[in-house]
């Protein structure tokens, strides 16, 4: 990868990279509370994302309206719990690499499209700020990828050019709207662990050093 020899911190999305758990959940909400998830998410997800997902609308109150609405006999927190709980599965394989890059020297950030109340289960429950220096989250930035706001906010937080940055992400669009800012962009594949080990390898390299 050119330029790879410049960059001196990676930021990690989280849906469709670093977590494996595709809607296990939506599984679980049907089995054992007997609820209709295409229903949830069409109310509660898909009106107005953008309105979600950079902090505008508080999801617990989508939920809470649904709650209503519906006469689901469970809380809106109870949902949240469960949503959370359950669309967290880490991909094992990346772990190993997070932890040889931070033995590397690098600095590693999360930057996802997700709302303020789920960061934060990531960061505390999901046990993600042990594991990373810091989580940016669209809904506490009031921005998501790919606007160029986003990667302006981490590169003003962690001191860094754009150059020197690497955005590791299953969405094109955004890995072409970081480079359009002079970052380094790579497309993550399912199970692509190997092909960014192999595309990093450089940065792998510099924890034998």
């Amino acid at each position: 990868m050119e330029g790879i020899e410049h960059i001196r911190a990676i930021a990690w999305d989280f849906d469709g990279v670093l977590n494996r758990a595709g809607n296990a959940w939506q599984e679980v909400l049907r089995r054992d509370w007997g609820a209709d998830p295409a229903a949830l998410v069409k109310a509660v997800f898909e009106p107005d994302r953008r309105a979600l997902l950079t902090g505008q609308d508080d999801v617990l109150d989508r939920l809470e309206r649904w709650v209503d609405d519906t006469g689901f006999e469970g809380g809106a927190e109870d949902i949240l719990e469960l949503l959370f709980e359950h669309d967290n599965d880490p991909d094992r394989e990346l772990l190993l690499m997070i932890a040889q890059l931070d033995a590397a020297g690098l600095a590693q950030v999360m930057a996802t499209n997700s709302d303020a109340r789920r960061a934060r289960f990531l960061a505390v429950e999901g046990g993600w700020a042990e594991r990373l220096d810091a989580i940016f989250a669209s809904g506490e930035m009031g921005v998501m990828k790919p606007d160029a706001a986003f990667f302006v906010q981490i590169e003003e937080a962690l001191g860094l050019a754009p150059e020197e940055i690497l955005l590791i992400d299953d969405l094109e669009r955004n890995t072409d709207a970081a480079e359009k800012r002079g970052w380094l962009g790579w497309q993550y594949q399912p199970g692509g662990a190997l092909a960014l080990a192999q595309a990093i390898m450089p940065l792998l390299l510099r924890a034998e050093g």
